[in-house]
């Protein structure tokens, strides 16, 4: 895949926040044949990874609906060192950014409400943050307490623009004649 998986993962929910799954699964599947620079007739000799892929999105929209609230983004396990986490961590904040952008820019001038505004500051900053792979350990522990607070920020900021843009709103229950 021609993109980090944390990226491909922050876009497909940056652009289920902001539009219909419908719309945002045929923009997501462009932008990954795009990306890939597959020609028409080589999408066909794909079939079994594009079923995946179509898998791995509908996994994403559930998470994303999820009661629970238990989403969670696509990172490298906790084994792996804090430097490249936090770099997972930029990717899946430029591709929910650059994903929200793709949708939004669809809806003319309106404004987007103000939380929503400073967590995408907030996504682009985290975005362009750097760890240091030449940490000390108390570096590195340190890096790992401020790594889990982002991610927890980053967790919670994607569910709450998914609310801010895409509201659930329950459906009317039918009264039934006695």
């Amino acid at each position: 895949m021609p993109l980090p998986l944390s990226e491909v993962h922050g876009l497909c929910c940056g652009l289920l926040c902001s539009m219909s799954s419908s719309a945002a699964k045929t923009r997501w599947f462009t932008e990954l044949l795009d990306a890939a620079q597959l020609d028409p007739d080589a999408v066909a000799s794909k079939a079994a990874q594009l079923k995946t892929l179509d898998e791995w999105f509908m996994a994403t929209l559930s998470s994303l609906n999820d009661a629970e609230l238990e989403f969670a983004p696509e990172l490298p396990e906790e084994s792996a060192p804090v430097s490249v986490r936090i770099r997972a961590l930029g990717d899946f904040c430029g591709g929910f950014t650059y994903g929200l952008g793709l949708a939004l820019s669809k809806r003319g001038e309106k404004p987007l409400p103000s939380d929503t505004r400073e967590i995408i500051e907030d996504f682009q900053a985290i975005e362009s943050a750097e760890a240091d792979s030449s940490s000390t350990d108390a570096d590195s522990e340190q890096q790992e307490v401020m790594y889990n607070e982002l991610l927890e920020y980053v967790r919670v900021g994607v569910l709450l623009i998914l609310e801010e843009l895409r509201p659930i709103t329950p459906v009317p229950q039918q009264v039934k004649p006695s």
